[in-house]
């Protein structure tokens, strides 16, 4: 009975040897898909990066951009400054001058007519001081 039971052992190992078989085939092919997956993932992640970088080129030159123009309007602006300081400087000076001219007849025409000065001496007080210390 002992030799009935016993199965050749060519014949024994066959099934488990295609189970196995096909066992490495599938996880094989399991490797070959995420291997695809692999490689489509590190692309997407390469164009990802590339996507960002080419955003950081682009921000970095709109920046320049706009740090150029905020120079050029700041310098503009200081020019302008500049230049209506000095027209202001400018009317104060010809204001002072006109004033001073202004007393200078004044006061003539009061040494000539003895008799305006009382009437005029105020006035041409206030306004000496008043324009010429401005």
């Amino acid at each position: 009975m002992e030799s009935s039971s016993r199965i050749p052992p060519s014949h024994s190992h066959a099934p488990q040897f295609e189970s196995l078989e096909a066992s490495f085939g599938e996880i094989k092919e399991e490797q070959k898909k995420l291997g695809q997956q692999l490689e489509k993932l590190s692309l997407n992640m390469k164009t990802g990066f590339d996507d960002i970088k080419q955003l950081f080129v682009a921000h970095d030159e709109r920046f320049n951009l706009l740090d150029k123009d905020v120079r050029l309007l700041k310098h503009q602006v200081n020019n302008s400054i500049h230049m209506a300081s000095e027209v202001i400087q400018a009317t104060v000076n010809d204001l002072k001058s006109s004033a001073q001219d202004v007393v200078n007849a004044t006061e003539l025409s009061l040494d000539v007519d003895r008799k305006l000065r009382p009437l005029v001496m105020k006035w041409t007080y206030w306004f000496s001081t008043t324009w010429s210390n401005w």
